[in-house]
């Protein structure tokens, strides 16, 4: 080591994270009582469960998944839950988590260095609030879940389900328990724990490329087929790279703040290296696969420009043919154009023609109103001879009525002629008997009048439905046939007048 002070700094990952040992539910065997006040927890609520969480973000997503897998017949093999899913799935874990911390027990603990380790306890409080406001952290909380239209603010990042400090063991330290979230899947249901994919959505993806011996040989390997294909092997790692860039932030603050510089050791690729040496380092390796790349841009623009000139010998027939083509069209041009001159003159011909039907159709139109004013004269004449009518047949009623009321006023004083009163009382009751009788047979003979009347109404009315149907030079037969009964009401009231 150099004369100033170096500490390591630890974002190890975890697969299976001890919930019971983080949240102190269970006392390790290396806590210390009279340090356990130092513990701290950075969630609230941190008594959600695991369940309660995956039901909130993934359970209505999995249920239509499942639901339309199943229509395909393919689908009941799957857990009803998508909590059961993970928890049956070989690759996959429920929880991840990430302990963090600087220095170990020797150079940062408790024990050795706890002037250090106090500066080191600061410094990891302060990291773990910076990592709580990262965008693409959150938390939930039962605010959260109580809310049925909440849901994580990005398409992809880490729920954490609870952070916690511990200061009661050997050395300061932090676990970070989290669950990976993506709404990009393109397998299964879209919203998911799926981890190399939510570290992938966030700019860090895990990589292959095919294994090398230590001579530089490929690797090959033999499928089932018996066929070579490459033996794969990881070159990145996107979580490991996204621990990486907090732990630079975790230096950064280190060195400004107390002045502990980084140390490596292991299989790190920075190894001793300083930051800004290792910076340079990958800045000039970066640099060499950009001009990698710049000559291969260079062979395709090679290559580019040799098509090019192929294109451009093609072109210059195309624009040979075009040139005759452009003489073809003008000549088509100037046949569209007498067309055109020919097509406006039988539109205007049309034209003029449509004003003329228009000023046929104003006159018929006129007609029409003349002969509907006729057409309304004669219906109220029809009317008015109607109306006669009825008064005549009154006349004739009243005039009948009062000559068979003198008529019979006449027979019954002859028949009561000669005879005395008591006769003649006795007579008057027989003669009025007998009226009465000959009253009630012509009301019941009036009665069954009445109802023929209306049946002849009704076939009348059939009968003047049917004449309605036919017409007689321009006049349908009915108008004709009232026309004519008019003019003989008419005659006859003329007669009667004379």
């Amino acid at each position: 080591m150099t004369g100033k002070k170096e500490k390591t700094i630890s974002g190890a990952m975890y697969s299976a994270p001890n919930l019971e040992h983080n949240l102190r539910t269970h006392i390790p065997p290396n806590s210390v009582e009279e340090r356990r006040h130092l513990n701290m927890v950075y969630t609230d609520d941190w008594g959600i469960t695991l369940q309660q969480v995956y039901e909130k973000l993934f359970a209505e997503h999995y249920r239509v998944w499942r639901e339309r897998e199943i229509k395909k017949g393919r689908g009941k093999r799957f857990p009803p839950t998508y909590y059961e899913k993970i928890e049956q799935d070989k690759q996959k874990h429920l929880c991840y988590e990430i302990i963090w911390q600087i220095g170990d027990m020797r150079d940062t603990g408790f024990v050795y260095k706890p002037e250090d380790a106090n500066r080191a306890q600061d410094l990891l409080d302060e990291f773990a609030k910076y990592l709580l406001e990262l965008p693409e952290v959150c938390v939930v909380t039962e605010k959260e879940l109580n809310d049925p239209n909440w849901k994580p603010t990005f398409d992809a990042g880490l729920i954490v389900h609870h952070m916690v400090y511990h200061g009661d063991e050997n050395s300061p330290h932090i676990h970070m328990t989290y669950i990976p979230y993506t709404t990009n899947s393109s397998k299964g249901a879209p919203v998911q724990n799926a981890f190399a994919q939510t570290f992938r959505d966030l700019g860090y993806p895990t990589t292959m490329k095919q294994a090398v011996t230590e001579t530089g040989d490929l690797v090959w390997q033999k499928d089932e087929d018996g066929n070579l294909k490459p033996q794969m092997k990881r070159d990145r790692y996107g979580g490991a790279d996204w621990v990486e860039t907090q732990k630079a932030v975790l230096q950064e603050k280190m060195l400004k703040e107390f002045g502990w510089e980084r140390f490596y050791k292991g299989s790190n690729p920075r190894g001793n290296l300083t930051l800004s040496d290792y910076r340079r380092e990958k800045a000039a390796e970066m640099a060499k696969e950009e001009e990698r790349k710049l000559e291969d841009i260079k062979d395709k623009v090679t290559a580019g420009l040799a098509t090019i000139q192929a294109q451009a010998e093609q072109m210059e027939a195309i624009l040979e043919s075009l040139d005759k083509g452009a003489e073809a069209e003008r000549q088509l041009s100037v046949r569209i154009t007498d067309k055109n001159v020919e097509l406006n003159e039988v539109l205007q011909d049309l034209t003029d023609k449509s004003y003329k039907l228009d000023e046929v159709k104003q006159d018929l139109k006129d007609k029409s109103n003349e002969l509907d004013e006729v057409h309304q004269a004669l219906t109220n004449k029809k009317n008015e001879v109607w109306e006669q009518e009825k008064q005549l047949e009154s006349i004739k009623e009243d005039a009948d009525e009062a000559m068979q009321k003198a008529k019979l006023a006449g027979n019954l004083i002859e028949y009561f002629k000669g005879t005395n009163s008591g006769e003649r009382e006795q007579a008057y009751f027989d003669k009025m008997l007998d009226l009465k009788y000959e009253n009630e047979c012509l009301k019941r003979e009036n009665q069954e009048l009445k109802a023929e009347n209306r049946t002849l109404k009704a076939k009348l009315e059939k009968a003047y439905e049917f004449m309605r149907q036919f017409t007689i030079n321009g006049m349908n037969m009915l108008e004709h046939f009232l026309r004519s009964i008019g003019e003989w009401v008419q005659q006859k009231v003329a007669e009667m007048s004379r």
